[in-house]
């Protein structure tokens, strides 16, 4: 592939710089007016993903990074251009690739950069309230910060989203779900446009939990970025810190040892069966299927035990550390750890049974919210989603450095139909590759002594690494670049669900009103991932971190005293 790209790009390339430390990282300069063509030849000619792309100021410029994956060797191609500081412009590729699109509104309000021939210049992530031309991921843009924005007034409340009609004097309904919603259990709208019972289109609105987890980034230290991102979100909390520090671990160039290899998978695949039996239980409760619900949040609970063993918490596990992980597993506390895990494996069975031979779940989900193999490639889906449309992709396959996927036996689960009902048999099938997984890793330790289980890190030079794992809703990205400072320059995250929640404006279309709930839980969104709060009224910060715990308190203190004077009584 590497030669094709030279032959295809020849003349093109300013400066091809593979990575000194890894081999699987190509970074290609190329001028911006050859963007679009390049783009076109990695995506649509060579068959590459485009995973994300990295915006970054460097106070002299602005850069442009656009990672591409080649999944069948687990190499990234990054085309690299640069364009001028204020008032920069580079191609569109939306167009190209519709799975740019998030990224270039994203860009366009966070660094200012316009996206010429984007027609879609709608703020995706930031409040429609928020000044004009501020751009708070610019190195100028200082901590503590305050805009002066309006007080909230109709149009400031409503979502950003034009509603259209798909032909002339054909009247539609809108339904709105969301941003607050019984069936979501975090902020986001979705408006759909409906003919009768069939929905037309679907506009999506995010921006209600924006936490600005990249800006943070570059004020912690390298270390303190670890507990950071395992804060994007609880369920995945131990996928962010794993794509993380893998970041970290490909600038510096360095190995971890072979015992923080199996403990990582361990607990990756512990997160993952938990979070396919939480997504399982939501499901049935979305269908109205509540035994499967309650079925399944009491199966996870032994799951959750292991975890809490192993590191002490059942989420947030704060096992993942730049060199290998900061706690060993004990080699004497495995076999009753085994044990607690397969005594969930018939638990799987039944969830199996009562999914795959449900004709009541079957006629709710086979054919429903149909996401093409076509359109899979189109919106660069991944995980379950990808899987599910018949993708073979599975970042635990080829991108094995510094974990143990690449030394124990397991087999990637692929499906062709893309419905709903294909994504729930990729979930429930992977839960039994995850337990065979564990229970290798397991093995692999009791053989290894303790205590072996990271390597100092003292210093982290200047450079730039890219990291990412398979989380339970699939590829998690993060790029680090470091100035040979205490901290990230800059600090890039893209979680699954920004790819995934975004094919809902297809694979929603054309079905029934009824069946839209359960098309946009398939994709197992996770909001608070997809987003990065502060809370501003006339112009004035409402909320401080401290503030909200001293509320936090008052109302802990609050509700003790009811107790108390209720147990009086």
């Amino acid at each position: 592939m590497t030669e094709k790209i030279k032959k295809e790009l020849f003349g093109k390339i300013v400066r091809w710089a593979p990575s000194e430390k890894n081999p699987h990282r190509f970074y290609i300069e190329i001028k911006k007016e050859n963007l679009r063509e390049a783009a076109k030849t990695l995506f649509s000619k060579l068959g590459l993903r485009f995973c994300i792309a990295s915006g970054i100021d460097n106070i002299k410029n602005m850069e442009m990074l656009y990672h591409f994956s080649d999944d069948t060797t687990g190499i990234v191609y990054t085309l690299r251009v640069f364009t001028e500081h204020d008032g920069g412009e580079i191609p569109s590729i939306a167009d190209i690739i519709k799975g740019a699109n998030w990224i270039e509104r994203e860009t366009h309000e966070l660094l200012g950069i316009t996206f010429t021939g984007n027609k879609d210049t709608r703020r995706l992530l930031l409040d429609p309230a928020w000044p004009e031309n501020v751009y708070p991921l610019r190195k100028d843009y200082e901590y503590g910060r305050k805009e002066d924005i309006p007080a909230e007034d109709e149009t400031t409340r409503r979502p950003n989203i034009k509603v259209t009609s798909d032909k002339p004097g054909k009247q539609c309904t809108i339904i709105p779900i969301g941003p607050y919603h019984p069936l979501q259990e975090e902020p986001e709208f979705f408006e759909l446009e409906v003919r009768g019972e069939k929905v037309i289109k679907v506009n999506i609105n995010l921006g209600y939990n924006h936490r600005s987890i990249e800006k943070l980034s570059e004020g912690k230290h390298w270390d303190n970025v670890t507990f950071l991102v395992e804060r994007i979100c609880g369920i995945c909390s131990c996928s962010h810190p794993f794509a993380y520090v893998l970041a970290v671990e490909d600038l510096l160039g360095i190995g971890i040892p072979e015992r923080a290899k199996y403990i990582r998978c361990i607990i990756a695949e512990i997160e993952r069966i938990h979070s396919h039996l939480l997504w399982l239980g939501l499901a049935g409760h979305f269908l109205g299927y509540n035994t499967v619900w309650m079925w399944a949040w009491k199966y996870r609970e032994p799951v959750l035990d292991i975890a809490e063993q192993i590191s002490g918490n059942r989420n947030h596990y704060a096992m993942m550390k730049i060199g290998g992980v900061r706690r060993d597993i004990i080699n004497s506390e495995i076999d009753g750890m085994k044990e607690k895990l397969n005594s969930i494996v018939s638990a799987v069975n039944m969830f199996k049974g009562a999914v795959m031979d449900d004709p009541v779940i079957g006629a709710r989900t086979k054919n429903v919210g149909v996401l093409t193999k076509e359109d899979a490639v189109k919106y660069c889906v991944t995980g379950p989603t990808a899987r599910a449309s018949g993708l073979k992709q599975d970042i635990r396959k080829i991108d094995i450095e510094n974990s143990a996927y690449g030394l124990v036996d397991w087999n990637m689960i692929v499906c062709e139909n893309g419905d709903v009902f294909d994504k729930a048999v990729v979930r429930i099938l992977e839960m039994y590759e995850s337990v065979k997984i564990i229970n290798q890793c397991f093995d692999k330790l009791k053989e290894l002594p303790e205590g072996n289980i990271c390597e100092e890190v003292r210093e982290i030079p200047a450079g730039e690494g890219i990291g990412r794992y398979e989380a339970p809703r699939g590829e998690v990205w993060h790029y680090v670049r470091s100035d040979g400072g205490n901290t990230p320059i800059r600090h890039k995250i893209r979680a699954p669900s920004y790819m995934n929640i975004y094919s809902n404006e297809v694979a929603a279309v054309g079905g029934i009103v009824s069946d839209a709930a359960i098309t946009l839980a398939a994709v197992d969104p996770c909001y608070c991932c997809t987003e990065r709060m502060q809370a501003v009224e006339n112009g004035f910060l409402k909320y401080g971190w401290e503030k909200l715990i001293e509320i936090s308190q008052e109302k802990t203190k609050a509700m003790k005293a009811a107790i108390k004077e209720k147990e009086g009584k």
